[in-house]
């Protein structure tokens, strides 16, 4: 099965109306249209193909995306400045950040108005992959902190890129009734993204540049096949780019009048907050806390990435088909959080390996329940239905904003007491991941 995007029976990435249906919900239930009664609104019923390439395309960008935050950018420092890690790796992974904050919503919305021959979404999934093997070569090859930087933001511009032309699938692409259930596929593949990262550190510590390339060369590979399936095809004529201020200013939104929205982007950022502490410093703990080298802690964290498969992947698949099934987001979505917040408190208090790995597989597990649920909720709020490029940009940004701020923020954390208090820090993320229950908690037109 080809998706066709040039088809204008077919709902195009970024252009045509994102389907009513999506956010509809009557007294907070959520429609699901009978197999046999289609609503004319939606977009058809995707098949296990275009399923398969969607997962397969999102296990690569999310690859390329997560290995140097989770892993990678760490293992670096270590190598360059072990006597300063904490802050050169905040100031890394922050101020780099800061490029791709930026270039996000400016690359999201260009995207929608290109007219090139060749599609409107193919060259920013291309250039953003060439883009993030080149930052990942200079960081590679970094031999001092600023380098670093600079080859990180080289690879967030990259990242950026891609997630302008990939972003906008499900929301556009799939119907409401198939959301959940995508979405948990999604989800599922993003969170086996995340192990494989780790998996491949332990493995590629000793080939430093194959340790940033081949997350890159994976994704090319997925994007190949992406390119055979999903046709493109140049936004249409009256489609124009806006001025940078036009950008940032059209990404303003009003939280008092689409206040669900409001809450779904502040309970995921909350979250996101909490992860990224965790996932940020976890390597670092190992080595401070428990006592290991850097190479050993690779190969342990890659442990507890294999434990974390099942759970992330049972709990994204399950949460997403049963809340399809109940009609029903938030109790997964409390159910997550608790999961996420109890993982962070486990591992804080770690103290040996044994106790680490259950409180990460909580996390992963808690993780992988949040994601696919959390996404397909979102889908159904998204305030303006024919500007769904521009929504899921701001949606997305509440994961980009606490990515970039959490590394700023540690270091400051990390200093009190002691220094390098990695428990604290994870206690505090654990606060910000409960916080997120009482966020989905104020939605009001989803159950």
């Amino acid at each position: 099965m080809k998706e066709d995007l040039g088809n204008p029976s077919s709902t195009p990435l970024g252009a045509a109306k994102l389907p009513e249906a999506a956010a509809r919900t009557t007294q907070g239930i959520l429609h699901d249209a009978p197999d046999n009664q289609p609503d004319p609104q939606e977009p058809p019923r995707v098949g296990v193909w275009f399923i398969v390439v969607y997962m397969l395309t999102y296990y690569g960008f999310n690859l390329t995306m997560l290995t140097p935050t989770l892993f990678s950018v760490a293992y670096k420092v270590q190598l360059i400045d072990p006597g300063a890690r904490d802050a050169s790796l905040g100031i890394i992974l922050g101020l780099g950040g800061l490029v791709g904050l930026v270039a996000g919503p400016v690359f999201g919305v260009l995207s929608d108005a290109t007219r090139l021959k060749w599609g409107r979404r193919r060259p920013w999934l291309a250039g953003g992959a060439i883009f993030a093997a080149v930052g990942g070569v200079i960081i590679a090859l970094a031999p001092v902190v600023p380098v670093a930087l600079a080859g990180f933001a080289v690879l967030q511009l990259g990242i950026s890129a891609m997630s302008a032309g990939f972003n906008p699938v499900l929301a556009e692409r799939v119907p409401s009734y198939q959301r959940g259930r995508v979405g948990a596929l999604g989800g599922a593949s993003a969170s086996l993204a995340g192990i494989s990262a780790y998996l491949l550190g332990s493995q590629l510590t000793g080939s430093i540049v194959m340790l940033f390339l081949l997350p890159v060369a994976v994704f090319a590979l997925a994007l190949v096949l992406f390119f055979v399936t999903v046709k493109d095809s140049p936004a249409p004529k009256e489609a124009r780019a806006q001025s940078i201020r036009t950008i940032f200013a059209s990404f303003v939104f009003n939280p008092a009048k689409y206040p669900d929205f409001a809450w779904v982007w502040l309970g995921k950022a909350l979250l996101q907050f909490g992860f990224t502490f965790f996932s940020t410093y976890q390597l670092y703990f190992m080595l401070s806390r428990l006592g290991y080298t850097a190479d050993e802690a690779a190969g342990l964290i890659a442990i507890v990435g294999g434990l974390s498969v099942f759970a992330t992947m049972s709990f994204a698949i399950l949460s997403g088909f049963l809340s399809d099934k109940l009609r029903r987001r938030k109790p997964f979505i409390y159910t997550a959080s608790a999961l996420i917040a109890a993982g962070l408190v486990t591992a804080a208090i770690a103290p040996n390996f044994i106790v680490f790995a259950i409180g990460g597989t909580m996390l992963a597990a808690g993780t992988g329940a949040f994601t696919s649920v959390d996404l397909a909720m979102a889908t159904q709020l998204l305030p303006e239905k024919d500007k769904a490029g521009k929504y899921m940009a701001i949606y997305y940004l509440s994961s980009s904003i606490p990515g970039t701020l959490a590394p700023l923020a540690a270091p400051f954390i990390l200093a009190i007491g002691a220094g390098s208090n990695y428990p604290l820090l994870f206690l505090f993320g654990a606060v910000l991941a409960l916080g997120a229950m009482l966020t989905t908690w104020r939605i009001k037109s989803v159950r």
